[in-house]
């Protein structure tokens, strides 16, 4: 365990990640198991979750692959049902899957709209669901959102997205006004454009590092590795009085 996170004290909790086959999920997953965490991975990609589950287990920690669909809520279900079965707990749920197209709001289709609100809405909604009754049991439990800068600010080309993002934040503080008191904690960390594998098209576009740069006080990207310290916060002991709070992690972004 990596001497740097023991202070948040989730050594031997089990967590699982959505989304975790790449860009934030995946830092996230890999910092939780080197936090001490046992982590059930999921995703659409089985190949790059397997690939997660290795380094996991190279640092000790026990993983799980659960390929999943989470845009199905059956398959929603049949990830938690595993994960309860193998472990046995659950104690922190990071909802981090997400899709967009990034075109203009005339040119959105259908099929977008779709999966934009499933992956990145409806699948936060309906795992939180089915970890709640297992947390609830327990007494405690960890859920946290990961949300955007994009669900308070406008944004050319991701209204879809935003619309999405900004339904995370509230559906945070709903849940969190509904299962505090039964000892779920739902917060979210909330970053701006951040630097991962499916957004590096979108950065290397003419002007638009330029432009995006300017909206941003500390200068830089946001990279995934910079959501691992507000994320193992949210999910320890040390953020007990923290409910239904949208933790910014964007830069400065929106404080414009």
């Amino acid at each position: 365990m990596n001497d740097k996170w023991k202070s948040f004290g989730i050594e031997d909790q089990v967590a699982i990640v959505s989304g975790a086959s790449e860009g934030i999920g995946r830092t996230l997953a890999i910092a939780l198991a080197d936090a001490g965490a046992h982590v059930v991975v999921a995703s659409r990609t089985q190949t790059a979750l397997e690939e997660v589950a290795s380094e996991i287990e190279a640092l000790g920690r026990k993983a799980l692959v659960v390929p999943t669909d989470l845009r199905e809520v059956a398959q929603i279900h049949t990830l938690v049902a595993k994960a309860h079965a193998h472990f046995g707990k659950i104690d922190i749920l990071i909802n981090n899957a997400a899709w967009t197209a990034t075109v203009e709001a005339l040119d959105v289709t259908e099929e977008e709209w779709d999966q934009t609100l499933d992956t990145s809405l409806k699948a936060y909604f309906f795992l939180a669901q089915a970890v709640a009754p297992i947390m609830m049991e327990q007494g405690q439990g960890k859920i946290v959102n990961v949300g955007s800068n994009l669900a308070e600010v406008a944004f050319r080309g991701r209204s879809v997205y935003s619309a999405a993002k900004a339904g995370v934040h509230h559906l945070t503080r709903a849940l969190a006004n509904e299962w505090a008191a039964r000892g779920i904690h739902v917060n979210s960390v909330a970053p701006c454009i951040t630097e991962t594998p499916t957004r590096r098209e979108l950065l290397q576009r003419p002007g638009y590092k330029d432009w995006a740069l300017e909206q941003l006080p500390v200068g830089r990207w946001a990279q995934p590795e910079d959501l691992i310290g507000a994320t193992l916060f949210l999910c320890s002991s040390l953020s007990e009085m923290m409910a239904g709070h949208i933790l910014m992690v964007d830069g400065g972004w929106t404080i414009h």
